[in-house]
């Protein structure tokens, strides 16, 4: 088991209301498979991506990864060295060239230049950018290149847990079809475990696991 949630609880306050966003989530999640979290807007979803993403801690219960609670980790530590986080938007970074915006993550971690670029170029080959997009910025690629190019960077720093967050939400039907059948087979392959944090429907059948967001806890369908 590479993640699980225990009895979490998390709660937002105002000055006139308080929400209890969960209410006590249990799940589990092991290598090898893709999970999507299903739920309308405003579920809880946003809010368990950055529990597991480390982000933020459960105000109770515990997330574990790997059977050590990330309240007793150094989190900076956590984000940097455990999950990759894919997100809609991309985030590539607009001055860099694409094989530069995958090898960054392993710049920070202190990875020789020289291995970060072979890593780079690996997982760019893998997630099928041809070299003639390489050395080109992010503004010059499609949608379907950038998400592409943001999952070979979350791969190339080569933990085992990726989280995705809405990976398909800026893409057309055909190229999101394409991005969920990738991230399938880079988990089988890999070794990963990928959560997809969604409210498209149309991606569920694709998946091995999911859970629905309702009510302040995750169902499994």
């Amino acid at each position: 088991m590479i993640l699980e949630l225990k009895d979490v609880k998390f709660s937002y306050n105002s000055k006139w209301n308080r929400v209890d966003v969960l209410k006590g989530v249990n799940c589990s999640f092991e290598r090898g498979k893709v999970y999507g979290i299903i739920g309308k807007s405003g579920s809880g979803k946003s809010t368990v991506l950055s529990l597991m993403a480390g982000i933020t801690l459960p105000q109770e219960g515990q997330v574990l990864h790997e059977g050590i609670p990330t309240s007793e980790m150094n989190l900076q530590e956590y984000r940097r060295d455990k999950v990759s986080v894919i997100y809609q938007s991309f985030r590539l970074l607009p001055l860099l060239t694409t094989v530069e915006n995958v090898m960054y993550p392993m710049e920070l971690r202190k990875i020789p230049q020289k291995e970060a670029r072979a890593r780079a170029e690996k997982y760019l080959c893998e997630v099928e950018i041809p070299e003639s997009c390489w050395n080109r910025f992010p503004v010059t690629l499609s949608g379907g290149e950038q998400q592409r190019v943001a999952i070979a960077r979350a791969l190339a720093t080569e933990t085992h847990l990726i989280l995705a967050d809405e990976p398909t939400g800026n893409l057309d039907a055909e190229n999101s079809d394409k991005i969920i059948d990738l991230l399938k087979t880079l988990a089988g392959e890999h070794d990963c475990c990928v959560i997809i944090v969604t409210h498209d429907v149309d991606v569920m059948d694709k998946l091995d696991v999911i859970y629905k967001m309702h009510n302040g806890l995750l169902e499994a369908r």
